[in-house]
Formats: C-alpha cells, sequence, structure tokens
C-alpha cells in the first residue's frame, strides 16, 4: 500500500493543515510505510492547541494506492477514514476492490440464507 494523499470534508487554516500533515504523515523504510509520530507524539504536540478541538469536528481521509485486488489482482485506489483503519487494513491478509468486496459480500449472503 502507498498513500497518495490526504483530505478533509472542508478548508482548513494553515495551523490545521499542519497537524492534519503530521497526523498522516508517513515515512517509508526498506518498502514498508510507517506513520512518523505515533498517537502518543501526535497528542503530546496538539492536544494543547485550541485548533486540536476542531479535529474532532473535521472528516480526514487519507488515499492509498493498493498494489493488487486478492479477487481480481488488478491495483485499486482505497480511502480510508483514520489511522487505525489504515493500520487493520495494512495487516488484513485479502484486499479487495470495491467490485470485488461487494461481489465477495454478497456471495456470502445468499450462502447463510
Amino acid at each position: 500500500m502507498k498513500q497518495l494523499g490526504k483530505m478533509s470534508n472542508r478548508s482548513v487554516t494553515k495551523r490545521e493543515s499542519q497537524m492534519l500533515t503530521d497526523y498522516w504523515q508517513i515515512e517509508r523504510e526498506n518498502g514498508i510505510e510507517t506513520f512518523v509520530f505515533s498517537e502518543n507524539e501526535f497528542l503530546k504536540k496538539y492536544a494543547s492547541t485550541s485548533y486540536f478541538k476542531k479535529l474532532r469536528s473535521l472528516e480526514t481521509f487519507a488515499i492509498y494506492q493498493v498494489e493488487e485486488c486478492s479477487v481480481c489482482l488488478k491495483p485499486f485506489t482505497m480511502v480510508l477514514n483514520d489511522r487505525t483503519h489504515v493500520k487493520s487494513y495494512m495487516q488484513s491478509k485479502n484486499k479487495c476492490c470495491r467490485i470485488c468486496g461487494h461481489f465477495d459480500t454478497s456471495i456470502k449472503n445468499s450462502n447463510t440464507k
């Protein structure tokens, strides 16, 4: 997985933008992406600021390129809504594009009826 960018649901100030950059900032080592700031480091840096409270009302997303869908084997783009979601998605063995994911879910649901 490779991070392509970040976005939010509204315009942000320069300070908020820097905070979001720090939140989503990654580093690559040996082809593996990790977040630059841990949750604790991020909180220590920003929790006491006035604009940190605005983060709770702001929806942010990271856009990732996934190398290969586990079903159709094609690369795809994925929008993930927080770092916990990113970490769990990175650790999952099966990464499906939206089309294959819906198809897989519909097959599983039809088998339970």
